[in-house]
């Protein structure tokens, strides 16, 4: 049924959503606040059950698929909510491919439709949201944080949030890029974030003094064909906070190769790689 009325994961009753449901207003409009300020929690369903938020008892009453709410819950409903609107085509055309939202996961694009037709919030043919569907796109929307409500919903929102980094700690990576990029415009040497053919890169320009003028020429990439945007601007900040330097590994661009540069830096990720590990803690057996 595809308007069914669901409880648990797989649970369906034999009402339609919009049968008890007021069709139009965001889900979860029927809980009550209690608390000494209206509005704020706890919050109180028609079971008398109480919430610290709505989003924690849509979490547990229709998805039941922890007993506890928590920032990995929450993540996981932003990626639903941007997920909802490109199906509801709100926000972004409906132009983008399982590669753009599943990163060519195609087998999890598959599983995350079916996930969300057993759940009601999908028809099962048409992959349209359903009446609850649009009534929980409507909820996420109104129930996102202060520091989520800047970034925009939709596919830009899951591009830009492929790791599991926090909106605050992206924030802080955000502001360290800024501050150091000042001074990489007045460098020689530079890395910086492109795309070539729609394929995110990180490249490193360089100066070069011709017989005529000094101009700026892209002295080595590397790609991402899978369209990793996360992983691409993960490694950027990694260059980033190793500013000072750039010129050291644009002079062994120049002197050795853009091959020396690829494999002094695949060297340099694997030194921390046990950082903080101890060498003198006794070794379990495998």
């Amino acid at each position: 049924m595809a308007d069914g009325q669901h409880g648990f994961f797989g649970e369906t009753g034999s009402k339609r959503y919009g049968e008890d449901r007021h069709p139009d207003l965001p889900w979860g409009y029927w809980l009550t606040s209690i608390g000494d300020v209206p509005g704020e929690p706890p919050l109180v369903d028609e079971e008398g059950r109480q919430w610290c938020s709505v989003r924690e008892a849509f979490w547990l009453t229709r998805f039941g698929l922890t007993a506890e709410y928590n920032w990995w819950s929450d993540q996981f409903l932003n990626f639903l909510l941007s997920y909802l609107a490109i199906i509801d085509e709100r926000f972004v055309e409906r132009g983008e491919m399982a590669r753009d939202i599943f990163m060519s996961d195609r087998h999890f694009g598959e599983f995350f439709e079916m996930f969300l037709v057993a759940s009601g919030l999908l028809e099962a043919k048409m992959l349209r949201l359903t009446l609850e569907g649009r009534a929980v796109l409507y909820m996420l929307i109104a129930t996102r944080t202060r520091d989520d409500a800047d970034e925009k919903i939709g596919l830009d929102w899951i591009a830009a949030t492929r790791g599991l980094a926090r909106a605050p700690e992206r924030k802080a990576a955000v502001d360290l890029v800024v501050r150091r990029e000042k001074v990489a415009a007045r460098m020689a040497h530079r890395f910086a974030t492109d795309f070539i053919d729609g394929v995110p890169v990180v490249k490193l320009i360089g100066l070069r003094i011709t017989r005529e003028v000094p101009v700026r020429s892209t002295l080595w990439t590397m790609s991402w064909p899978e369209r990793d945007y996360h992983a691409r601007d993960c490694f950027y900040l990694w260059l980033v906070e190793r500013i000072d330097r750039w010129d050291d590994w644009s002079a062994m661009v120049t002197e050795h190769g853009t091959r020396a540069l690829t494999e002094h830096l695949m060297k340099l990720a694997f030194c921390d790689r046990f950082a903080g590990v101890s060498t003198d803690a006794p070794r379990q057996a495998h």
